[in-house]
């Protein structure tokens, strides 16, 4: 958890502070009846949880994803069965550690990789935007100890999704996307870098080659391949990368060498998972699928993480890019996902190992769907995100476990950092709900709930002034595209003027959120305004990579 650091109680007091007594989000599992004992569920890391990264050391597994611009950065995952998954905190959870500065929400720290190195007993996570270079590492001995190094940077490194492999004769290599060696022939045309790294020395020891250009096909012209992950299976080694882009068009390929510098050439079977020839009306589609990284189990088994899609209409999803999981069959001497032409399914039948694993170890993962409060008086939960890094001392878990917000002269339409605590939205339909004691004191001055996908995409609902009574009231404003499209309010009367309000958004179909509020602790509740056009939040409107949060915040801008 999060505490709040530089800050002083007597602060509180020198300006209006929204008090928040909870906030809690309640999602709805659309299939948590079906699943049953013998089966886990897809995506095993709902909401946004993109580009997917996973290692084994021993019993235990670990697993971390994209977070961009927001901060902590990088969360880490644990399991020990891969079916029951538990955040044990984020890799870079130190601002020594993540400088985001005014980076654009789809900005900052892309496509993180994991990689346990053998021959010292450290963990290296690595990846760019950590405001240090293009490319940084941080390691430790323990990722349970939640104390990652601060950044290595590595500069000479360029481009973006860099990830490490530990060969069994001690050396080590880093393969990266960048541009292509010459000029590029086309829109999306990039390569795949290769370098030694020496991991005594913490750098790079060699001149970098291209081992993959273009893609599987050149003749086709692929675009954007990415991601890049290397193995070594049986004497032979394997570099599986993205291709396609992270649309619809998304996929995964794979190559095979003799030598960890190549030569590369395409194996038989190629893409490896992909749904981009599946007819787009077949029933509850997952799109997108690619990103992927594989992992061996103690007991030889293969399983491989990726990210995907869960659309609720039209290619459109407020969720963003969310963690899936299959077994890997080897065919022809090569991994295979899923063959081609076949859906992602959303349940999986769990192996004997994993069900001995999950009834020896006992362990119960995260539930993403009732994720339990955003802080507590211990302060705040590993869910919790800030957009970028928080600056200033504008929160506050007191002995009571009330979130105290000071309203910062930053709004949430601006590229820093506005005083905005949240988390991820993880399913179509939801209700997020929270208690607030606000009193404004002018129509500058701002507080409530907000629905978040960037600067120029969010609708915000809480209390503020009314210019022309002068009195407290309810304001609802949807934006889009950097511009309001919808603007209601309600007056507020009574105690509900002064004191506390329950403030709540309902999102009883994906596309549509209902806000409304209580002055009686729940027993009624009155909407403000009609439903919004959720819509704004998904990824298709708002463009980036990010999926939707949901939080508390406050302005006096």
């Amino acid at each position: 958890m999060l505490c709040a650091c530089a800050f002083w109680l007597g602060s509180l007091c020198a300006q209006n502070t929204a008090v928040f007594d909870f906030f809690q989000y309640e999602g709805v599992n659309r299939f948590a009846a079906q699943a049953g004992k013998t089966r886990y569920q897809n995506p095993i890391l709902p909401g946004f949880m993109p580009d997917p990264s996973i290692c084994r050391k021993g019993d235990d597994y670990y697993l971390v994803n994209s977070t961009f611009g927001y901060f902590p950065g990088v969360p880490i995952w644990h399991s020990t069965d891969l079916v029951n998954w538990v955040q044990i905190g984020h890799v870079l959870n130190r601002e020594s550690q993540l400088r985001l500065g005014s980076t654009r929400m789809s900005g900052g720290v892309y496509a993180p990789a994991i990689e346990y190195n053998p021959h010292n007993n450290l963990f290296y996570m690595i990846t760019t935007g950590t405001g240090y270079g293009s490319t940084t590492i941080v390691t430790t001995d323990d990722p349970k100890k939640q104390n990652w190094s601060d950044p290595i940077a590595l500069n000479d490194v360029r481009g973006i999704d860099p990830s490490l492999f530990f060969d069994d004769d001690g050396k080590a290599y880093i393969v990266n996307n960048d541009a292509p060696a010459y000029p590029a022939e086309y829109d999306g045309h990039r390569a795949i870098w290769i370098r030694e790294f020496d991991w005594k020395a913490g750098k790079t020891v060699s001149r970098q080659q291209v081992i993959v250009d273009k893609g599987v096909r050149k003749e086709d012209k692929p675009i954007w391949i990415e991601g890049p992950h290397l193995y070594k299976v049986d004497g032979i080694y394997y570099l599986m990368a993205a291709e396609g882009g992270t649309a619809e068009w998304h996929s995964e390929v794979v190559f095979s060498a003799t030598h960890p510098l190549g030569p590369y050439t395409p194996c038989k079977i190629n893409p490896i998972l992909t749904q981009r020839h599946l007819p787009g009306d077949r029933p509850n589609p997952v799109t997108s699928t690619g990103h992927a990284d594989l992992v061996q189990t103690a007991a030889g088994d293969w399983y491989a993480v990726f990210l995907a899609c869960i659309p609720y209409r039209e290619g459109l999803y407020n969720t963003g890019r969310e963690t899936f999981m299959l077994p890997v069959k080897w065919q022809d001497q090569q991994p295979v996902i899923l063959p081609e032409g076949e859906v992602v399914p959303y349940f999986v039948e769990k192996s004997a190992e994993q069900l001995r694993l999950e009834r020896k170890s006992r362990q119960k993962g995260t539930d993403f769907y009732h994720p339990g409060p955003l802080w507590t008086k211990k302060g705040l939960s590993d869910a919790a995100l800030f957009i970028r890094n928080p600056a200033g001392g504008f929160w506050q878990v007191d002995n009571k476990g009330r979130l105290h917000l000071i309203p910062k002269e930053t709004g949430i339409h601006e590229l820093a950092n506005p005083a905005f605590i949240g988390q991820r939205i993880t399913s179509w339909t939801f209700t997020a709900t929270a208690s607030m004691n606000f009193i404004p004191a002018a129509p500058h001055e701002f507080a409530g709930i907000v629905c978040f996908q960037n600067e120029a995409h969010y609708i915000q609902f809480g209390k503020t002034v009314d210019a022309s009574t002068g009195l407290p009231m309810l304001l609802l404003e949807a934006v889009k595209g950097g511009r309001s499209i919808s603007r209601d309010s309600a007056a507020l009367t009574g105690a509900a003027m002064q004191g506390r309000l329950l403030l709540r958004v309902t999102a009883e179909v994906p596309d549509a959120y209902v806000f409304s509020f209580s002055a009686d602790k729940g027993r009624t509740w009155t909407q403000v305004g009609p439903p919004q056009d959720a819509t704004l939040l998904s990824t298709r409107v708002a463009s980036g990579f990010q999926g939707a949060t949901v939080g508390v915040y406050a302005t006096r801008q």
